[in-house]
């Protein structure tokens, strides 16, 4: 057993020997088949970042990688004679001479030989060579990695995700990551732009690589406002900067804007006079680009000209059936947005009607007659814009009376009232002819007098008759009591009859008298 460890001990420095031999001007990999190493000739790094160097490496035929094996990168051209910069062992065998730059990444057992550099410095500008130790020593010159340090105006911009289209009034977190996976690099995120930059979040990360991401968040919820402004993400460490910008693509509900030529502002109204021509703008702000249209309550206006967002109502040679309310509609995917405006058309009064006011309405009275002294209420209406003043007029005698559309008349005899309408932009009158016809007497008076007079009547025909009644009474009664003796008393009574007879004569005389002296006051009573 002891002859075979020194059999394999000599064999092994013969080995050592030939290949220092061979080293110095010869290439390894051709000397020694089965021994190579596969790693990039060059490699770029900014300074103050971190590059990751990828290798492998194989050993000859009848030689095994065990697990003591131990990878060494040396600084220089010199190999082992260098200083050592990276060891896939602790830095207890091999002092850590970069302070933690240098780290060996690789398993040497595996037949991994890579290593990273960060926070790179000029100094680190130079060639690399790989030794393996351990009960196999071996250099493997056949490759040497050059690594150059670049100044930072190269530095890679950070990256803003995601891009995508932004919505108004929708809460969004944009993302700016730092370019680099470098460890211990402890970077800074600055946010800039028109949106609230105040709720922002940075974060870190390693991978089982033991490479980091740096990345910073940013939550706001943009507005119409926002769109086609500039977001800035800077990315600082302590050897330089990076700034990345993206212009914001906002979507959002359109707003619209009505304004009028020589206007000093957004109109909700306007005032046009008859026959006038006007236009009205209807100015759209939107994203995506919006569908504008003008309405007159649900009907469309066909009198528009559309310029880019800008959609244009044009009133012609108003009337004043063009007074109504104008909306101006504009819709995209976002929504839909309205604005309207009030069309006022002013014109001067049109003729008056005239009428009189009763219970069942202002009926009309075109020269018309009336019974005198009859008191009528005239109102006079006038379609006018503004509304116009009204003011009546008599003509015999002239007289004109205070503005209001009522008049309130007694009418005594025949005469015209003039009603005049009257606003900035004319006046227009009409007339009417009232017409007086005399009072007729009433019929009830007629009547009262005729019962007057029955009355009269029917009491003398009843006196008549009681008298009468009451004499032949006493007539009856005289003749009962003595009947005549002799001739001489007979005599006697004609005597008395004949008297008795002109005494009632002259009785119905005076009684007759009498009643016509009563009915003379009657008359004058009735």
């Amino acid at each position: 057993m002891g002859g075979r460890r020194s059999w394999f001990y000599w064999k092994y420095h013969i080995v050592l020997s030939i290949l220092s031999v061979q080293w110095k001007g010869m290439n390894c990999q051709e000397s020694v088949p089965g021994f190579k190493i596969e790693a990039p000739a060059g490699v770029r790094v900014q300074r103050g970042l971190c590059v990751h160097i990828p290798c492998s490496f194989t050993v000859g035929p009848g030689f095994t990688l065990t697990r003591d094996a131990i990878g060494i990168w040396y600084k220089g051209y010199n190999g082992f004679q260098s200083r050592i910069i990276a060891a896939s062992t602790d830095s207890s065998q091999f002092p850590d001479t970069t302070n933690g730059r240098f780290i060996f990444t690789g398993k040497v057992s595996a037949g991994d030989c890579s290593f990273s550099i960060s926070d790179a410095q000029p100094g680190d500008a130079d060639r690399y060579q790989f030794r393996l130790e351990g009960p196999l020593k071996y250099n493997y010159v056949g490759t040497q990695p050059s690594v150059s340090v670049t100044d930072l105006a190269e530095l890679k911009e950070p990256d803003i995700s995601p891009t995508k289209d932004l919505i108004a009034g929708e809460e969004v977190t944009l993302t700016c990551t730092a370019p680099t996976n470098c460890p211990g690099l402890s970077p800074t995120f600055t946010w800039e732009g028109s949106v609230n930059t105040e709720r922002t979040q940075s974060h870190t990360l390693q991978h089982q690589d033991r490479n980091f991401s740096y990345w910073s968040n940013i939550t706001f919820t943009p507005s119409p406002r926002d769109h086609n402004t500039i977001l800035s993400c800077t990315f600082t460490y302590k050897h330089g900067s990076a700034k990345a910008n993206i212009t914001l693509n906002v979507e959002y509900t359109p707003l619209l804007n009505i304004t009028i030529p020589g206007g000093t502002g957004e109109s909700s109204s306007l005032i046009v006079r008859e026959g006038d021509s006007k236009e009205i703008y209807c100015t759209v702000d939107s994203n995506p680009t919006a569908n504008i249209s003008w309405t007159r309550g649900n009907s469309p206006v066909g009198n528009t000209k559309q310029k880019g967002q800008n959609l244009t109502l044009s009133l012609q040679n108003v009337t004043e059936n063009d007074t109504a309310v104008y909306t101006c509609t504009a819709q995209n995917q976002r929504g839909s947005n309205s604005r309207s405006v009030s069309v006022s058309v002013e014109y001067p009064p049109r003729q008056p009607t005239i009428c009189v006011d009763k219970p069942e309405g202002c009926l009309p009275l075109v020269n018309d007659s009336v019974p005198e002294g009859s008191t009528l209420s005239l109102n006079c209406r006038a379609e006018s814009n503004p509304p116009a003043i009204i003011s009546w007029i008599q003509n015999d005698p002239l007289n004109t009376f205070s503005e209001n559309s009522i008049l309130n008349v007694q009418v005594t005899n025949d005469i015209v009232y003039t009603c005049q309408a009257t606003n900035r932009y004319g006046l227009s009158n009409s007339s009417i002819l009232i017409i007086v016809t005399p009072v007729q007497k009433s019929q009830t008076v007629f009547l009262i007098v005729g019962l007057c007079i029955l009355f009269f009547t029917l009491a003398v025909i009843a006196a008549v008759l009681v008298f009468i009644w009451m004499r032949k009474k006493n007539n009856v009664q005289e003749d009962t009591k003595e009947m005549p003796k002799s001739d001489g008393d007979v005599i006697y009574n004609d005597v008395e009859n004949i008297q008795s007879i002109n005494n009632v004569s002259y009785m119905n005389t005076e009684k007759t008298k009498r009643d016509k002296d009563y009915s003379n006051l009657y008359e004058e009573v009735c």
